[in-house]
């Protein structure tokens, strides 16, 4: 079972090295790759939760704040910006335990999930619209993303 081939779409289980199933003729990939992709999977998803859950931990007071000082920084935003911009950190999140998902399902039977495919593309389409609705929001508001923003030095 460690080296069965199995076809992408139909799940034909071919015995020979064929490389296209003969039965649909998708292409027909090793089990053992699809588990190396599904480690690399959940090392992106472990990584990606890691760190938005760290980011979002940091920054939620500030977000949650807007205008107060809070531990040396201030958010300038509205809080409507703060939960819009805590919402995109949080899809991210979901996005990557999707990620681990479809790598601990692949580590498991060897064969890749659509209904995961499905599910991470999905959050992708929606973590390109929310990215796109906060970035307009903070555009609204006179908060300039810090490429535009002068930089000010102090003097010496």
């Amino acid at each position: 079972m460690k080296n069965q081939l199995s076809c992408t779409k139909c799940e034909y289980t071919v015995t020979g090295k064929e490389t296209k199933c003969p039965q649909c003729g998708a292409w027909i990939r090793r089990a053992q790759r699809i588990r190396r992709i599904g480690i690399v999977l959940i090392l992106i998803g472990l990584f990606l939760v890691g760190m938005m859950a760290t980011i979002t931990i940091a920054l939620a007071p500030m977000m949650l704040s807007p205008g107060q000082n809070t531990g040396g920084a201030r958010f300038t935003g509205t809080p409507e910006q703060g939960m819009m911009i805590l919402g995109l950190f949080g899809i991210v999140i979901v996005f990557g335990l999707a990620a681990i998902a479809g790598g601990v399902f692949q580590m498991i039977t060897g064969r890749r999930s659509i209904v995961i495919m499905v599910i991470v593309l999905g959050l992708a389409a929606l973590l390109w619209v929310l990215g796109s609705g906060v970035r307009k929001a903070l555009n609204r508001s006179g908060v300039r993303p810090i490429e535009q923003q002068a930089l000010i030095l102090p003097k010496l």
